[in-house]
């Protein structure tokens, strides 16, 4: 029972936060989702070269053999 108690005070005091900072809880979000995006990009280029690396080593290997 204290737990459900605590939490729906911790839940209420989020709310409120929300409601009070909103314009803060906004700019914090369009910053992740911009970091988010570089992130996920460099991690994409990474992954095609990598992919490309093998396909041209699995080439060259045929092509030896």
């Amino acid at each position: 029972m204290p737990f459900i108690l605590i939490g729906l005070i911790f839940f209420a005091l989020g709310i409120l936060g929300m409601i009070t900072w909103w314009w803060f809880l906004a700019e914090i979000i369009k910053g992740l989702i911009t970091l988010s995006l570089v992130f996920f990009g460099l991690l994409f280029v990474v992954v095609g070269s990598r992919k490309l690396l093998r396909g041209s080593k699995a080439s060259d290997e045929e092509g030896e053999g």
